[in-house]
């Protein structure tokens, strides 16, 4: 089969591999989408480091089954599509997986590994079976949803709470969405440095918004003016920032484009610039992962008493079976509309399109782009019509996204045949 090994940070390339096998009590999927995520893009950008070089990236994935283990005969059947949270970064940017799914409210064995990144990680994956409804490219954001909600569920801040989000990314954006009309927060703020993201957050529930490199004067007055009886909550979807001062410049060198934000001034970074704004006693709920050391200002953490929180990967602490049961209520939020992956996908490209593929991971976090699916051939092309169908032809009307384009479009034709 083919997959795409990444050998090194900055390095990316289609290749042939074994294909996997099925085992009784796996899964094989085809792969229809695989979402790129900022994790990803840490471990391309060498933010992130694997046990061991080469890695296949990928783990916001759809597919399709294909053949179902003896253990597993009860749970699903080929030609279901399945979307999973967990079990590995790793292996969704092929053309086959096998997956050893765990399905909310399943009595499956679940069985754990120690990962060598300080966590006990299953052996399973929280999986569900998608409903026709949820087209593969947008059910591949259930994967980052189920994240949020991991750590929104088990940090809520309380009905009515003033909310801080830090970051305007695609985990901040569904976490918005989820705090404001899941969870019932109250006003949301969100601090990033893209306007486009940011606009986007205030049409999906945030209230108030400041860009950190254009209106670093008005927050920093902003966190003066209400220092210590603003907010309640803050909730931290960063990825690796380097600080303001002589060491990062402006802070914008060595930042992954992942969940924005950034910056600040006069030695303030977002991150005290938000502790600034937190009542004493509020919560600060570190969402954002990098395994490069971030500063955070342990003095005021101290002075005010601020509960620093966290949802752990270790399965002892969150057992895979609860995190099953948090992707089904992801599927729900999603199926019903309470929660809308449609701005977050705002390019899609043929998954075999190498070119197409390397270019989305060297641009990522650029301008008002948030997440590119990568689709199979046939799912690319399915996209398109339908698209075509709904709402004419994006390519005549001046919308077209990279998927739209005649030259994606004629790719995925040449690459496959659509069902």
């Amino acid at each position: 089969m083919y997959a795409y090994l990444m050998t090194s940070p900055g390095e990316l390339s289609r290749t042939i591999v074994p294909d996997p096998e099925c085992r009784e009590n796996e899964i094989l999927l085809e792969t229809e989408a695989v979402s790129i995520c900022s994790t990803d893009v840490s471990y391309f950008r060498g933010h992130l480091f694997p046990e061991a070089w080469p890695i296949i990236p990928g783990h916001e994935y759809v597919g399709r089954v294909v053949e179902v283990g003896q253990q597993l005969r009860n749970d699903v059947r080929p030609g279901d599509r399945v979307t999973y949270w967990g079990q590995t970064d790793f292996g969704g940017m092929a053309e086959y997986r096998a997956l050893r799914p765990l399905f909310p409210g399943r009595r499956g064995i679940e069985t754990a590994w120690y990962t060598g990144r300080n966590f006990y990680d299953a052996d399973q994956a929280a999986a569900v079976v998608l409903p026709p409804s949820v087209p593969s490219d947008l059910a591949s954001v259930i994967e980052p949803l189920t994240s949020v909600l991991r750590s929104l569920l088990l940090n809520p801040p309380k009905p009515g709470d003033t909310c801080v989000v830090l970051g305007c990314g695609p985990s901040a954006q569904l976490a918005v969405q989820v705090l404001d009309r899941h969870l019932g927060a109250g006003p949301i703020t969100v601090l990033d440095r893209n306007d486009d993201r940011m606009a986007l957050a205030l049409r999906h529930g945030a209230s108030l918004a400041f860009n950190t490199d254009t209106q670093g004067a008005e927050l920093e007055a902003y966190v003066r003016e209400h220092h210590d009886q603003y907010a309640d909550y803050v909730f931290d979807a960063l990825p690796h920032i380097t600080p303001p001062g002589p060491a990062g410049a402006d802070g914008r060198d060595g930042r992954d484009g992942g969940d924005g934000g950034g910056g600040g001034s006069a030695g303030k970074d977002i991150r005290e610039l938000a502790m600034g704004l937190l009542r004493p006693g509020g919560a600060y709920v570190i969402y954002g992962a990098t395994a490069v050391p971030q500063r955070l200002n342990t003095w005021m953490i101290l002075a005010k008493g601020l509960k620093l929180l966290s949802t752990p990967f270790d399965v002892r602490s969150f057992p895979m079976a609860r995190s099953a049961h948090v992707t089904g209520v992801a599927l729900r939020l999603v199926e019903s509309g309470l929660v809308d992956p449609e701005p977050l996908i705002t390019s899609r490209v043929c998954l075999s399109d190498e070119d197409a593929v390397r270019e989305a991971f060297t641009g990522y976090g650029r301008g008002a782009s948030m997440k590119t699916s990568m689709l199979a051939p046939s799912v690319l092309l399915d996209h398109v019509r339908r698209t075509a169908g709904a709402n004419g032809s994006a390519i005549a009307n001046g919308s077209a996204t990279v998927a739209d384009s005649p030259a994606t479009v004629a790719f995925a034709e040449q690459a496959g045949t659509p069902r």
